[in-house]
């Protein structure tokens, strides 16, 4: 994330907001970079760090001063401390506006200013504030910069060229990386009906509060449950989520009916209370707390390990916020068991906003997922649907994956005619409908219609005659989708903007150029060389367009730097970025212009380079029958085991290879990728070469080896 920043800075964009997931360190990553702009800058540049509340600053001065490891740094202005100076602060926003503080210092006093829960910067007293301030750098922490009200605070930050963040660090990928607890969410049956709930409209809250406050049929449903699938309910230390005042009181209640020690915590809870209600929870007097909107944000609490969700939520920012809460690290901690009472809703309700949050997965995926089984998880983590819940969300995925051609075009000749035909970028539509890219590009899909060219066509923003090759080179775009190589996409945009001058190229941009040609021409017989692609491309001006307008998107989206691969610096390919296999098998010249050798195998030794590239797909469960099952996975960030072919015995010139690859000169390459149909992951060099293969092969093990 630090080097994230450091880049956007180096591109001129020095407003930048850092979205990462609730308990994953956002203060700790604006601490080090407060360091590391310190020691560009030389010495303690003017800081200031705002929040809501007293409690989020002392632990950002706590945070700033162990990392800067000055205990001394920093003074808190707040509604009962008034520091004498004003250099170093930490305040909280009504102390700042009471005092009229930007106003009195000037606006350009702090070099660096930090807002902490940035989403509320489009409230009144914060917009006031980020209008007038103006640091050289300015950072926003937020776990959900989605507002529920549907105000953005993106115009307050330098953004992307694709309109994202500056960082991003979403709750899966928190979890792959082992930053939050794992979870295990049960979506559980619930007979309550939601269907007439007004979503995201005046009167939302009163409806679900007449459905659940006094609803003993439910509340005996959440506390038999909770019972069925915690190990001891009474020894969890869970926050329920609910509805309103009326609904946490009711529910607190009967779960001290039920012997389980609850206790009421809401905004108009005594302060002490509110103060020693945590402690208590930590100390096992109490195994709930029960509450409406007061933990949804700003508050750490690592030793929950439980979450009851009583408040049906069409709302990603809120449910993402309740599911935060349960997920900090602790000592001791597992998991987070996390019960959510889903209930009755129409079709159109929108199940996949809420499951993205916790997968990362596109409805696409999700169908795939929720009829199937979410088997790509992060570690530790378990998704389970109850029958009648699994058919409802089924049925309302389904409802959104089916949108057809016809919709998506209607949907774009409504967004041409609001911005303009003629200033409609493939970016801004996907950012400002909120679509997918493969929501455009279908190929994968079987469809028949895809790609921007083919889309704007048909919504009749594109009327000069087709070339003979547009639909093809528009479906086959959808092909390019996965690349985000920084280098690859250069050569994307120019292909498309260099007007058929391919004269003259390098031997890199020439070996690029033919790598994106036969990655877009996917059959062994279309043998060419880049020059004859080139001009293809060229003859068709919409084309070259579009090739532009989707390399520069994902460019935009790509957080790579251009590293050369060791072993293989003589080729354009890129450390850990994504390939399909013609473009690493053209980038090695195993595909030339002239020549098309077949390949499907795993493995692919290249005699004259003494390199083996080894293929790997982790997720085998489709089309790999047993005897090519391997057992291939990551052991460690550094480690990689793998499993060698059949063919590989102690006397064949393969197991040779790797038996005496200490002294023979071969390298091996990795190449890996999640599961069939996925782009590989460029990994690298196996620097310690093959352990234990030696003594293995011979004793008769032709399948063994771990890469490191």
């Amino acid at each position: 994330m630090l080097e994230q920043l450091t880049t956007e800075r180096a591109h001129g964009r020095h407003r930048n907001l850092l979205v990462a997931a609730t308990g994953t360190g956002k203060t700790v990553v604006a601490a080090f970079d407060y360091r590391n702009i310190c020691r560009t800058e030389g010495g303690r540049p003017r800081l200031l760090f705002v929040a809501h509340r007293e409690e989020i600053l002392r632990q950002a001065q706590r945070t700033y001063r162990e990392v800067l490891r000055d205990p001394e740094f920093g003074d808190l202005l707040t509604g009962s401390q008034q520091p004498e100076r004003f250099d170093h602060l930490f305040a909280t926003i009504d102390s700042v506006t009471s005092r009229g503080l930007v106003a009195t210092v000037g606006a350009d006093h702090w070099h660096t200013v930090v807002v902490d829960e940035c989403h509320r910067l489009a409230a009144d007293r914060f917009n006031a504030f980020a209008k007038a301030v103006r640091p050289r750098v300015l950072i926003g922490l937020t776990a959900t910069p989605e507002r529920s009200d549907g105000l953005l605070i993106t115009p307050y930050f330098d953004a992307r060229p694709d309109g994202s963040p500056a960082v991003e660090l979403r709750l899966w990928h928190a979890l792959d990386l082992q930053l939050l607890a794992p979870f295990e969410y049960y979506a559980c049956d619930d007979a309550t009906d939601f269907s007439d709930v007004p979503w995201d409209k005046p009167g939302e809250r009163e409806a679900l509060d007449k459905l659940v406050t006094a609803n003993d049929i439910r509340a005996r449903l959440v506390v038999n449950e909770w019972r069925r699938l915690a190990s001891d309910a009474s020894r969890s230390r869970a926050i329920v989520f609910c509805v309103s005042v009326a609904h946490a009181e009711f529910m607190t209640d009967w779960l001290n009916r039920a012997g389980l020690p609850a206790a009421c915590v809401v905004g108009t809870t005594d302060s002490d209370e509110r103060r020693r209600a945590p402690q208590r929870l930590m100390s096992g007097e109490l195994c709930a707390l029960v509450t409406v909107d007061l933990y949804n944000e700003g508050v750490d609490l690592p030793m929950v390990d439980t979450l009851l969700l009583l408040r049906p939520t069409q709302s990603p920012v809120l449910f993402q916020q309740q599911i935060g809460r349960g997920l900090r690290l602790a000592t001791g901690k597992d998991s987070c068991l996390v019960l959510d009472f889903v209930g009755q809703h129409r079709a159109e309700f929108r199940f996949d906003r809420l499951l993205s949050i916790l997968t990362g997965l596109s409805r696409r995926e999700l169908v795939d997922s929720v009829e199937n089984g979410f088997g790509s998880l992060p570690p530790g983590c378990h998704i389970h649907l109850q029958r009648q819940t699994r058919e409802q969300v089924l049925q309302g995925l389904r409802a959104l994956t089916t949108q057809n051609w016809r919709r998506l075009k209607t949907e774009l000749q409504t967004y041409a005619a609001l911005k303009g035909r003629t200033g409609v970028r493939l970016a801004d539509f996907l950012h400002d409908q909120a679509l997918e890219l493969d929501d455009v590009y279908r190929s994968a899909t079987g469809q028949g219609r895809s790609g921007w060219t083919a889309l704007k066509r048909d919504a009749g923003l594109i009327v000069a005659e087709p070339g003979p090759e547009e639909d093809y080179f528009s479906r086959r775009f959808g092909d390019l989708v996965h690349v985000d190589d920084p280098r690859r996409l250069d050569v994307m945009a120019a292909a498309g903007g260099q007007q058929g001058q391919v004269q003259g190229l390098d031997a890199q941009a020439a070996l690029g150029l033919q790598m994106l040609a036969y990655q877009i021409d996917g059959r062994h017989e279309q043998a060419a060389g880049h020059e004859a692609f080139a001009e293809r491309l060229q003859s068709h001006p919409a084309i070259a367009s579009e090739l532009v307008e989707l390399s520069g998107l994902l460019q935009a989206r790509s957080t790579l730097a251009a590293k050369e691969v060791p072993g293989l610096e003589d080729t354009p390919l890129c450390l850990h970025a994504a390939y399909g296999a013609r473009e690493v098998l053209t980038a090695v010249g195993w595909l030339k212009a002239a020549r098309r050798a077949p390949f499907q195998a795993g493995v692919l030794p290249l005699t004259g380079r003494k390199t083996e590239l080894l293929f790997v797909t982790l997720d085998k469960s489709e089309g790999y029958h047993d005897r090519i099952a391997y057992h291939d996975y990551a052991v460690s960030a550094e480690r990689f085991h793998w499993q060698t072919q059949n063919s590989a015995g102690p006397d064949t010139p393969g197991g040779r290879r790797y038996t005496e690859s200490s002294s023979n000169g071969w390298q091996f390459q990795l190449f890996v990728r999640p599961r069939k149909g996925d782009a590989y992951r460029a990994c690298g060099r196996v620097l310690e070469r093959i352990k234990d293969l030696d003594r293995r092969l011979h004793a008769g093990s032709k399948r063994s080896g771990r890469l490191q």
